[in-house]
């Protein structure tokens, strides 16, 4: 297992490890999990919001939307039709497990890099995931 960090504090004792897995356009971090004190704790992931960031070109203008995910909660209906009228992006799910049902152009998402970790894979670099039409 190979983990890349990102921005780190010295100071902090209980850090994210974000284990993404991508899958067509399925998004899986259910095995995502805190250390804290040197020791794993999945069960205090559970209780995590995180944040992610949605990127997308239309018509030359860069346009960004940051979503906030409780990762044991559905996302709410208000931020499914916002992503959809805004950036064209049309998801379902939770923050443990969301998938991209629909999208109307290139988009990459982003993970949230503070105090984080992220466990390499193909599909992700550092908590980026591109989406290509």
């Amino acid at each position: 297992m190979t983990l890349k960090s990102v921005t780190k504090n010295a100071s902090n004792l209980l850090e994210r490890v974000f284990k993404i897995k991508r899958t067509g356009n399925s998004i899986d971090l259910s095995n995502s999990f805190y250390v804290a004190n040197k020791e794993i704790s999945p069960v205090s992931f559970e209780a995590e919001i995180y944040k992610i960031t949605f990127r997308t070109e239309q018509n030359g203008e860069v346009k960004t939307y940051d979503l906030f995910l409780p990762f044991n909660e559905l996302i709410c209906e208000h931020e499914i039709a916002f992503l959809e009228d805004y950036l064209g992006i049309l998801l379902s799910g939770d923050g443990s497990q969301f998938e991209i049902l629909e999208f109307q152009s290139d988009f990459s998402i982003q993970f949230d890099q503070e105090n984080s970790y992220f466990i390499a894979s193909d599909e992700v670099n550092n908590g980026l995931l591109l989406f290509r039409k």
